[in-house]
């Protein structure tokens, strides 16, 4: 492959987090691939996963795992995804095994599998105990021996006749354009458009815009997780504090002692949408804390948390905490081989919506489906003959793009609908002249922005958002 201006390859895989390596580890040896991120291959959400990785590998079957997705989902799923993940999910941690990845065990040597939110019984395998995302990333990273290309933004997928066959973007300042036989946007979620979020700054709903710009389809954009549990220090938000520690005993309380979740039957496990909900009412009269002090071997068993206290100056034992994005449920539409409705476009991990996650994505679930939908996709890719693919020249840009901290005040856990049509009717009629890699990735943003306020509306009206009432492709 010659790597200057114009590459040419079999697949193109836009992301380098869990979802994007799978891919790339499960593709057939005779397929060329090419990996492209924004920034650097490390910035992704997948090395900021602190909680681990659900199976049900120790159970009898998965059924157990199959009904806590659905509930917590609140029932809203795709029964055939849900069956398919947790099914094939049973052989992820032997099949990670075989990779060189490492999960926790306790000195007997049986896995050191914890419980969080919303799960009826403990099926979170960590690794390096809240190191999990960073442990397997760099682990699976190393084993990629296609090539990749950093700070490399896609701005533009390419089509010829109805079928996307390639993308355009920037290395650098530099202008590049990519011919492949098959697209996968594995560009994650949304949280870095947001102020508070568990995100990297990275993440910003890329691969959303570029679908919708070729007419892909797109589903449940209004259902954004919020985390129930962000440090807070000196009044700002300083990062996720994982789930697990509650699964371990620790528990959410206010300033007097009294406990939060008491009254839930789940109590601090319940699930991350009512946890969230309780915890912002809460906050809109006094702070909530964590209080850790019942888990056992804080610092071994949560080494992440325990220094990023230190480095604070902040006790470990009670953390003030809040609320922030932390997971889209929707995204591109797809089936269980990855396939949107648009030929030669592919979509997985949270950039996808298969119909797992419903209105709640139930804990640690995330990591198990870039997994599992990233391997299915590879080994049921469908390619055309290797021909000469056209690349085609679109001229777009974009003027500057959305205000986070509008975005964050109305796509907040309480939805409100006169802000979110304010903030949409803001959005709405922009026109895009100037070019360049700046000005093309903030009319991604705007686009994506504009997504997530429309499916949010039609959320609260409890309505269904068509592909035909999406915001419409950016004018030029």
């Amino acid at each position: 492959m010659s790597l200057h201006k114009h590459f040419v390859t079999d697949v193109l895989i836009v992301g380098t987090g869990l979802a994007a390596i799978t891919v790339a580890l499960h593709l057939p040896d005779n397929l060329r691939a090419l990996l492209v991120t924004k920034g650097t291959r490390s910035e992704t959400n997948s090395m900021r996963a602190q909680g681990g990785i659900a199976s049900s590998a120790l159970e009898d079957d998965h059924e157990a795992h199959r009904a806590d997705t659905v509930r917590a989902a609140k029932g809203w799923v795709n029964p055939e995804a849900v069956e398919f993940v947790t099914r094939e999910g049973r052989t992820v941690i032997s099949e990670l095994e075989a990779l060189g990845v490492i999960f926790d065990r306790q000195e007997n040597g049986e896995y050191a599998v914890g419980r969080e939110g919303a799960h009826g019984l403990p099926r979170i395998f960590h690794s390096g105990g809240d190191q999990t995302g960073c442990r397997m990333m760099e682990t699976l990273s190393e084993k990629i021996t296609h090539p990749v290309l950093e700070q490399t933004v896609i701005t533009q997928l390419l089509t010829s006749g109805g079928r996307v066959v390639g993308a355009a973007g920037y290395r650098g300042e530099e202008r590049i354009e990519i011919s492949a036989r098959a697209v996968v946007l594995a560009s994650g979620g949304i949280g870095g458009l947001l102020l508070t979020s568990t995100n990297d700054d990275m993440i910003t709903g890329d691969g959303l815009a570029l679908a919708a710009d070729v007419g892909a389809e797109l589903s449940d954009l209004g259902y954004i997780q919020h985390h129930p549990t962000i440090l807070v220090h000196q009044g700002k938000s300083a990062g996720l504090i994982t789930e697990a520690l509650r699964g371990a005993g620790a528990y959410l309380m206010t300033r007097d002692g009294r406990r939060v979740m008491d009254h839930h039957p789940e109590g601090d496990l319940a699930a991350r949408d009512e946890v969230s909900a309780m915890i912002t009412a809460i906050r809109k009269q006094e702070p909530v804390y964590l209080n850790t002090t019942p888990v056992v071997q804080l610092a071994e068993r949560f080494p992440t948390f325990v220094q990023k206290c230190e480095k604070l100056n902040i006790n470990p034992e009670l953390v003030e905490v809040t609320t922030g994005v932390h997971f889209l449920m929707g995204g591109i539409k797809t089936n269980l081989a990855g396939q949107t409705s648009v030929a030669g476009l592919y979509a997985v991990g949270e950039t996808a919506s298969i119909g797992l996650h419903g209105t709640n994505r139930l804990a640690s679930n995330s990591l198990l489906e870039c997994f599992v939908m990233g391997k299915a996709l590879a080994r049921q890719l469908q390619l055309p003959p290797r021909r000469t693919l056209p690349i085609l020249r679109p001229i777009f840009g974009c003027e500057d793009g959305v205000s986070k901290q509008q975005l964050s005040e109305v796509l907040a856990v309480e939805l409100k609908e006169d802000r979110l049509q304010a903030a949409l009717e803001q959005l709405t009629n922009k026109s895009f002249r100037q070019t360049g890699r700046r000005a093309e990735q903030h009319r991604l943003q705007i686009t994506t922005a504009r997504l997530l306020l429309e499916g949010a509306l039609y959320r609260l009206k409890g309505e269904q958002l068509t592909n035909e009432q999406m915001a419409p492709a950016a004018t030029t």
